[in-house]
């Protein structure tokens, strides 16, 4: 929190903003209380100089996607030093579009409060009939490479792994057979292509930040059940069908399937799985840090993310947090 910009002002509550204890020895010539105001050794400072002013570094917007100000894929790094605090507002999006990459790694010892949405990204449903056939899994939401490393998550704050993508229904003895993509994670997996008689239908493609994901379908064909996409999972394809995709929308609403597929899961749940043979049922997209079902009982769905993954850390948590910790 910012010292005072008026009223009374104490060393002690210089003191404590540096990150020092209360009522323990200190002078305005201490580093770490210089460093509030990034003077240098055995300058000349004064009280005045310390109000309104904070140890904290807030995170500020690259730019606002579908209305919402966000970072994608960051380090800590980049924005503080060594020993200090970094602040993610409430209004701010931290996330990925990619498994393989954490929406925020903290690579250096810090304090980090997040009072906003970090987010990892959803794996893709498998595709009927063509490699991937099983869906694949999310990606981290917070990925922790030093120590020395404080996280506190924020009542009304969300950190979330993305969701695995559902596994597809496919019958590999029979091409002509009808072949369906299974559901997207949530955090934007996209839905997997669905297939029949040689043909690939479309895929529901992942949502932007706070937003569904769109159907999946047969080819734009409207006198026909689409598997749609969620706020968090995306529906599984049923029948010849392609699966919906995932959004992102905390804490999210799983998508429902047409042709008895498995529907996505919401926030925290796994997706539904789809059965062995009756309609060739694909498997829904997780939820956020949950995994995704299995299609046609044969194809597995992808694991969910973690929320937090990596070296050892302190967690104080009053928030909502999806996936491993």
């Amino acid at each position: 929190m910012a010292l005072p910009s008026s009223g009374s002002l104490s060393l002690n509550q210089i003191h404590i903003e540096a990150g020092g204890s209360s009522g323990t020895l200190c002078s305005l010539n201490d580093a770490d209380i210089r460093g509030i105001i990034n003077k240098s050794a055995n300058t000349l400072n004064a009280f005045s100089e310390y109000r309104g002013q904070s140890a904290e570094t807030l995170l500020t917007s690259a730019g606002n996607i579908n209305g919402q100000p966000q970072r994608k894929e960051i380090s800590v790094s980049s924005f503080i030093s060594s020993g200090e605090t970094f602040r993610i507002p409430s209004n701010m999006w931290v996330w990925s579009d990619n498994t393989s990459v954490a929406a925020l790694t903290i690579d250096i010892p810090c304090t980090v409060i997040n009072d906003g949405k970090i987010i990892g990204k959803g794996g893709n449903g498998g595709w009927g009939f063509a490699s991937p056939l099983n869906g694949s899994a999310g990606g981290p939401a917070i990925n922790v490479t030093s120590s020395g490393v404080t996280i506190t998550n924020s009542s009304g704050a969300y950190i979330a792994g993305g969701g695995g993508g559902g596994g597809s229904y496919s019958d590999y003895s029979n091409p002509s057979d009808a072949h369906a993509g299974g559901g997207g994670g949530a955090g934007g997996g996209v839905g997997g292509r669905g297939r029949i008689n040689q043909g690939f239908w479309q895929q529901g493609q992942g949502g932007a930040l706070n937003a569904e994901g769109t159907d999946g379908g047969n080819g734009g064909n409207a006198n026909n059940p689409v598997d749609n996409g969620g706020g968090a999972g995306g529906a599984g394809g049923g029948h010849q069908y392609g699966g919906g995709g995932g959004g992102r929308i905390l804490p999210g609403v799983g998508g429902g399937g047409g042709n008895s597929a498995g529907n996505g899961g919401s926030a925290g749940n796994a997706g539904v799985s789809g059965g062995p043979y009756v309609y060739s049922v694909a498997g829904g997209g997780g939820g956020w840090g949950a995994a995704g079902g299995t299609g046609g009982a044969r194809f597995a769905g992808g694991a969910g993310g973690a929320a937090i993954q990596g070296t050892s850390r302190t967690l104080n948590n009053s928030g909502t947090i999806y996936g491993s910790t």
